[in-house]
């Protein structure tokens, strides 16, 4: 979907299968290569807590201009729910005021991708 090295490609393909929820931004440069990778894992299968504070000192870390987010729904679901929405816009706004982009948010699920972008809720 968005050319993402084979390394990235093929941890968020795992990521779709994994029995528990997790989250992973893609950090981008301004010409949108990778520049690195955060991973956040969690215990739980259904939630995953987003540390904004983190999220943010990374992408500084990276001198990142551009972010894509995506987490898994190991329910099989891949269709967003409520709070998927409510907490996409929080980091969205929160990246904005710094001058950093969300590019999309994917919500992955076995072979099924649902983009936020695709689907005009970003």
């Amino acid at each position: 979907m968005y050319g993402f090295d084979p390394a990235i490609s093929g941890h968020l393909a795992a990521m779709a299968r994994a029995l528990t929820e997790s989250l992973a931004f893609v950090f981008l440069d301004e010409r949108g290569s990778t520049v690195g990778l955060h991973h956040i894992l969690s215990a739980s299968a259904s939630s995953v807590d987003v540390p904004l504070r983190t999220i943010v000192a990374v992408a500084m870390a990276h001198d990142s201009r551009a972010i894509v987010m995506a987490h898994n729904h190991p329910s099989g679901d891949a269709e967003p729910s409520a709070d998927d929405l409510r907490t996409t816009r929080r980091v969205a706004q929160a990246l904005d005021s710094l001058g950093i982009r969300l590019v999309d948010h994917l919500v992955l699920a076995g072979d099924t991708i649902v983009s936020f972008r695709a689907r005009g809720l970003l």
